[in-house]
């Protein structure tokens, strides 16, 4: 069985440009701001944020295992380490890989072949789809960070608009049995489509390429079941979900109990008879909202759910971050 994730927010980062050197900075920053804060679980071990490879390393604050990496090249690297790429990585996009053993405080072999990157890079998750940052990152856009025990999600979002696009990594999918398992997650399309009919991204099936290192096609890559799965959303929502706050046909809030209703978002992977073993680990959908980073709490208050959203007039189709098992 798996734990019981907390999750907590980060305000929008202070933005200081928007080339890749601002944005590692930017997000650097807004890492270090919760490091004294005991209810963020991960924090920076290392960084390179002036130059190609710029990264990231978080770890966590119980000094456990565990390494999640942002990563990007403003040049292509003169070898492709097969711990995380399978492809020469798209430049000047950001990626997350997550290594459920690591243990070292800074990355290595970025730009080489092979070799270990994160100390003990056992059962190391590959990158997920990359997000171009001159989209995630471009004027008026901020990142946003949303961190649990087991994991951490970056959103990039303009408070003034509904696009979105995020990206996450950590144990983060269970299967039916409720066991978590490691995951990368890329969203390069606008996942504010999370629980709309558009779909948050499409699925691939096996004749198509989906290399870890790309930055155009989403996907969920786990060793579930066998090395460098791939999973996909598995059921596109019908109109239920994003239904507008206060229009008559909500069935995920009801106004006069102030109560909410949650879902979970399934998934289907791309092998052959695979099915739908797995779904998102606490993230899920429900009800629109009116408010930016929205949440639904008991008494106490207690946050029990919190929607990942900045757009200052809230969202109909953005996912939900849950601190209860779905």
């Amino acid at each position: 069985m798996s734990g019981t994730l907390t999750w907590h927010k980060s305000e929008n980062a202070t933005k200081t440009g928007t080339a890749i050197g601002d944005l590692f900075t930017d997000l650097k920053n807004m890492f270090d701001a919760k490091s004294g804060d005991s209810d963020f679980k991960w924090q920076v071990s290392g960084s390179n944020i002036g130059s190609t490879p710029y990264y990231i390393m978080l770890k966590r604050k119980s000094g456990a295992v565990g390494r999640i990496l942002l990563v990007a090249w403003s040049s292509s690297p003169a070898g492709n380490n097969a711990a995380i790429l399978q492809q020469a990585p798209s430049t000047n996009a950001i990626f997350m890989a997550y290594f459920p053993a690591g243990n070292a405080d800074t990355a290595s072999n970025l730009t080489a072949s092979s070799g270990t990157i994160a100390g003990d890079d056992t059962g190391a998750v590959k990158c997920s789809a990359g997000n171009a940052i001159s989209t995630v990152y471009t004027t008026s856009f901020q990142c946003s960070w949303f961190d649990c025990e087991d994991g951490a999600i970056i959103m990039y979002q303009n408070p003034a608009g509904s696009t979105q696009y995020w990206q996450g990594a950590g144990d983060l999918v269970v299967d039916a049995s409720d066991v978590a398992y490691p995951c990368t997650i890329g969203v390069p399309s606008n996942a504010s489509n999370f629980s709309t009919t558009s779909g948050w991204f499409s699925w691939n099936g096996p004749s198509s390429t989906i290399n870890a290192g790309q930055a155009s096609s989403g996907v969920i890559r786990t060793n579930y079941g066998g090395t460098d799965r791939l999973f996909f959303p598995a059921f596109i929502m019908n109109t239920w979900p994003a239904q507008t706050l206060g229009g008559g046909n909500e069935i995920l809030r009801d106004a006069g109990t102030s109560k909410a209703y949650f879902a979970p978002m399934i998934l289907v992977g791309r092998t052959v008879g695979v099915g739908f073993p797995l779904k998102l680990r606490q993230i899920a959908v429900g009800p629109a909202t009116s408010t930016a980073f929205a949440v639904y709490s008991e008494s106490g208050p207690v946050v029990v759910a919190m929607q990942p959203n900045s757009y200052t007039l809230g969202q109909t189709g953005s996912c939900w971050l849950t601190n209860f098992k779905l």
